[in-house]
């Protein structure tokens, strides 16, 4: 191709990454728009974030447990020690805008990681794909704060080791893993792998990696020993961790994908100049194509979406009892109902992940019961959304036992209605009986 042309090639790949940009800060904006930003994963930093700065402000430590939710059992550092706790200081001066300005915050620190450890990448095509890589674009909508930091600390550890700075590196390494051990211990140990087969140094990388893994050793055991894993069954837990890996594993990957596009092109100019424009038109589709997959059509919705207020209408009402656990079963709301029934004293029977919620059938009223005991679950509230969209026969277990003129045995929960409404019903559940 005529240097002319590639010149040409060259300007609108910088044009478009000027789009890029700006159409980032529009997005970024929106985001920041929101005290309390609604999405998929988002609630769960809000809660957590929440609790860690009241036990601050109200004890003056940093909290082990967090017995507010996962029937008591879970943790305040599932996972994200060093964003939460970050976000949980801000949080004494800007309350909960903390939360949704550090998603922003980790969504930039990422971006920056990523062109300081690849200057190959940093201008035109290169650029402009790597900013529309579709699981990049959905993880600060979806609300993943501590994938974002963690993908952030892992890119700047890369870029150290290419700069030969190799403590600082490993350093860096530990935490990214430490941050998010389900996620980034095999994607560090797939990214020192690869390296492996051309690095010069190959002792002093498994050496600096082995050293990065020490304190990630107790943020996995965390990970194992919380309620939310501990609660779902093996099989489950593999596969949305599969999952999970599967499809962030492209935010790791993309950068050295496009630096052996890029080396390809170096090596047949003449016929391969299409092709940096080409991948950066795949990936932008891309962002269409996943929606269905990644559900980001409601995270999109999260640009302009307030929280639903039908549960602080509820707990303002008599029938809410502060201080006991509740299970709330409710689809649509970004799981708003359960971050907003902790912080006006209630307790949660499950974390904020799916698994953990237990949306599922039984068996038997008697199988319900046993995991309504387990959880310590003194209230549940089914919302008609819940049963619209999973269809479990959770809901005509409670009317069923409800109706049972037994009531309490040793084998079964007793059940009272406590509200019956249009939208979303609440009973009561009386865990402790005697035999009958």
């Amino acid at each position: 191709m005529p240097p002319s042309l590639t010149g040409i090639v060259d300007r609108a790949g910088d044009v478009v990454f000027v789009g890029a940009v700006a159409a980032w800060v529009v997005v970024l904006a929106l985001i920041l728009r929101h005290r309390v930003f609604v999405s998929h994963d988002s609630m769960s930093n809000y809660a957590h974030v929440w609790y860690v700065s009241d036990r601050l402000r109200r004890a003056h430590l940093v909290p082990f447990h967090m017995p507010v939710v996962g029937h008591g059992q879970a943790y305040a550092f599932p996972y994200a020690f060093v964003p939460w706790l970050a976000a949980a200081v801000l949080w004494l001066v800007l309350g909960e805008w903390a939360v949704t300005v550090w998603i922003v915050v980790g969504f930039l620190a990422l971006v920056a990681a990523r062109f300081w450890a690849f200057p190959e990448l940093r201008r035109s095509w290169w650029a402009a794909a790597l900013l529309v890589d579709p699981i990049l674009v959905a993880a600060p909508i979806i609300g993943q704060l501590p994938f974002l930091w963690a993908a952030a600390f892992l890119f700047a550890a890369i870029g150290c080791w290419r700069r030969g700075r190799r403590g600082t590196a490993a350093i860096l390494a530990a935490l990214a893993q430490a941050t998010h051990p389900a996620v980034m211990l095999p994607m560090v140990a797939g990214v020192v792998a690869i390296r492996f087969w051309w690095e010069p140094a190959r002792r002093a990388l498994v050496g600096w990696y082995v050293a990065s893994l020490v304190p990630a050793v107790p943020a996995a055991v965390l990970v194992f020993v919380s309620p939310v894993f501990r609660d779902t069954p093996r099989h489950d837990a593999l596969i949305a961790l599969g999952d999970t890996v599967g499809v962030r594993v492209v935010v790791i990957a993309l950068p050295f994908a496009l630096l052996v596009i890029r080396w390809l092109i170096t090596v047949r100019p003449a016929w391969l100049w299409w092709v940096a424009p080409f991948v950066f038109l795949v990936l932008l589709v891309l962002n269409r194509i996943v929606v269905p997959a990644l559900d980001t059509a409601y995270a999109w919705g999260a640009l302009w979406r307030t929280p639903n207020t039908t549960v602080l209408t509820f707990v303002a009402s008599p029938q809410f009892a502060p201080g006991h656990t509740y299970r709330i079963l409710r689809a649509g709301d970004g799981k708003v109902g359960m971050y907003q029934l902790i912080r006006h004293g209630a307790r949660l029977d499950s974390e904020f992940f799916p698994e953990s919620i237990a949306r599922r059938s039984w068996a038997t009223p008697d199988a319900y019961s046993a995991f309504l005991r387990h959880r310590h679950v003194d209230y549940v509230m089914v919302f008609d959304t819940y049963d619209r969209k999973y269809h479990t026969d959770e809901h005509s277990l409670l009317d069923r036992l409800a109706r049972d003129p037994t009531g309490c045995t040793r084998t079964l929960v007793g059940v009272r209605p406590v509200r019956l409404g249009h939208s979303y019903n609440v009973y009561a559940i009386q865990r402790v009986c005697g035999p009958r």
